[in-house]
């Protein structure tokens, strides 16, 4: 516990596109809490930003409270690592896990039971109950590289679909939602992964660490990234897809946002592109969540970090 705070002690500037809901919010709870939409100017000793990609019209070095209406902070990170002492750093995920979980069930499950094979068949009048035959998931390995809160919630599909899942992290520290949590740098091609699913957060270290390393130790596998598209090798990933070792990718996520329109990833047909929408922030998780900190905050009960500006997750 700490020293209750007053709601006349807190401002908060909300920066974000659903700012208009989140402002209602916090007017309606707490009405003597000062909010603004645009620089703040307060004198409050208790100054919070509420966004996701953070402004550019003001010092930051005010803020001693950055909470993040999303599940990434990398640009929240970016934006404060010079900043001395670093702020408190807390983030929203809600049913991220839960919604990005659903996205890539859904796409596996579609590539187990050959869904596009069988409407080409279809097209066709092609009675080929052999090539047609799928393959199942509670007898595939699925791997999922990065085991925070969004890999546990990818877990938890798969695991509902009886599928054995393996956790792979830069520790191997044990994870809730995996039978086995190992480190990355240990994974070989033994460990028979035929569904892999980056879900790293992005920092200095995952700056392309999915790659040749990872592709190498796979066999006609399905990737799907629904973590930051900085995380992957472009270029590896395309080289497994000639070698034959990825059968197929589903990208969700992209080093540049929105994807160009002349990327070779939109004409190959062994890529699903879809545009950043496997986990979005819905409205009411937000709110909630920072409805939450704050009263904790005004109780006096400690607010916990979920981030360290840092090591950037």
């Amino acid at each position: 516990m700490s020293t209750p705070v007053a709601e006349t002690d807190i401002a908060v500037r909300i920066h974000s596109s659903q700012g208009d809901g989140l402002e209602q919010a916090v007017r309606e709870a707490f009405p003597s809490v000062e909010v603004f939409r645009g620089p703040m100017e307060s004198d409050r000793p208790q100054k919070v930003l509420v966004t996701f990609y953070p402004p550019e019209d003001e010092d930051l070095s005010k803020y001693g409270w950055v909470h993040c209406v999303g599940a990434g902070v990398d640009a929240i990170c970016k934006a404060f690592a010079g900043i001395e002492p670093a702020p408190l750093v807390t983030r929203t995920t809600g049913r991220m896990g839960q919604q990005i979980g659903e996205y890539c069930a859904a796409y596996a499950l579609s590539w187990l039971q050959k869904m596009a094979l069988r409407r080409t068949l279809e097209e066709a009048r092609d009675w080929d109950r052999e090539r047609a035959a799928p393959a199942y998931l509670f007898e595939t390995q699925v791997a999922v590289i990065g085991t925070g809160s969004i890999g546990q919630g990818v877990a938890g599909a798969f695991k509902g679909l009886q599928a054995p899942v393996l956790g792979l992290s830069r520790t191997g520290r044990p994870a809730k939602g995996f039978d086995k949590v190992m480190r990355l740098a240990d994974l070989s091609a033994g460990a028979a992964a035929k569904i892999v699913v980056g879900a790293l957060p992005f920092t200095p270290h995952t700056d392309s660490a999915i790659g040749a390393d990872v592709f190498d130790k796979l066999d006609g596998a399905l990737f799907i990234n629904v973590g930051r598209g900085a995380t992957l090798d472009e270029e590896a990933l395309k080289a497994a897809l000639d070698s034959g070792r990825v059968d197929h990718a589903v990208l969700d996520v992209f080093r540049d946002e929105p994807l160009d329109p002349g990327h070779w990833f939109w004409s190959d047909n062994r890529v699903t592109v879809t545009p950043h929408v496997s986990g979005l922030t819905l409205p009411g998780d937000g709110q909630a969540r920072l409805l939450e900190l704050l009263e904790r905050r005004l109780a006096g009960v400690t607010v916990e970090a979920d981030v360290d500006v840092a090591r950037g997750y």
